[in-house]
């Protein structure tokens, strides 16, 4: 006899809770059809549509900004933008209001190492490499 009124009020409770749930707003993502690009909403410091897959080819003297599989030179424009330099670190692009820089690596920065001096040139200068 104990047991009939406990197991109301569990149902009572499994009711109040299934009742809340669905008051409740869910905060799952969208299905979205993966044949379709995805929405791309451009911020302040993102890079442009049109330059996300870049890289660059060098042939002879000649350096081209390669997107998807087109080939860009100094003075072309990809998309919106000119492209004005072309370096084995960065791209200068221009979109009409302003020069941008877009470096190739992030996070990766370029410095020369001094060369060390050849053996036996200053009088001083001991070789470590060779035996005594």
């Amino acid at each position: 006899m104990i047991q009939a009124p406990l197991s109301r009020v569990l149902a009572m409770a499994g009711v109040a809770v299934v009742l809340m749930l669905n008051g409740l707003p869910l905060a799952a993502q969208e299905a979205r059809d993966p044949t379709v690009e995805p929405a791309e909403g451009v911020s302040g410091g993102a890079l442009p549509k049109a330059v996300e897959g870049m890289s660059v080819l060098v042939r002879g003297d000649q350096s081209f900004l390669m997107v998807g599989t087109r080939l860009y030179a100094p003075g072309d424009t990809v998309g919106s933008l000119q492209v004005r330099r072309i370096t084995e670190t960065e791209v200068w692009l221009h979109d009409g209001k302003a020069l941008i820089k877009v470096p190739r690596f992030a996070g990766i920065t370029r410095k020369t190492i001094a060369a060390k001096p050849a053996c036996g040139v200053a009088p001083a200068t001991l070789c470590q490499d060779t035996p005594p």
